[in-house]
């Protein structure tokens, strides 16, 4: 009998249900339904409104095309989607579609972690090291939590 490798797509949600399962509860965990929203409210003009939700719809269907680009063993498509898609260019492309709006500090500060670490998945992606490529999609999606947890859009 021969010992077969499982594809890449049953290694993946093997391990992603693995991690979900093992994660403990801690300040990582969502908050309970009743709590108060104390994130504090970006205070922005419409249209920057409308392109920051874009930005964010953006991230998350990028975050979707890695993940099914790793299921079907697309190492590079995921590490150019990682890169294009969350990295450093949709910053750039980002700050050009918002028109110079203003944000605090610390919510800049955030959003250049979520960018380096989507640049340090593409990383990890190209070198196709499944435990390497786990821990910096965790991280990238972390960095979006934090940020997600810290902020709102006034009015919301």
């Amino acid at each position: 009998m021969r010992n077969r490798i499982p594809p890449p797509s049953h290694i993946l949600a093997t391990t992603l249900l693995a991690l979900a399962l093992a994660a403990p509860a801690s300040a990582d965990s969502p908050p309970e339904a009743d709590a108060p929203d104390t994130r504090a409210p970006l205070q922005l003009d419409p249209a920057a409104r409308d392109v920051l939700r874009a930005t964010m719809r953006e991230h998350l269907e990028a975050i979707d095309a890695v993940v099914a680009a790793l299921a079907k063993g697309d190492y590079d498509g995921a590490a150019a989607t990682a890169h294009r898609e969350l990295g450093f260019p949709k910053h750039h492309q980002a700050m050009m579609r918002e028109g110079g709006a203003k944000y605090p500090p610390h919510y800049t500060e955030l959003a250049m972690a979520h960018h380096q670490a989507a640049e340090d998945l593409a990383t990890a992606l190209a070198a196709r090291e499944m435990p390497a490529i786990l821990g910096r999609l965790d991280a990238t999606i972390r960095a979006c939590t934090a940020c997600h947890r810290a902020y709102r859009l006034a009015g919301d």
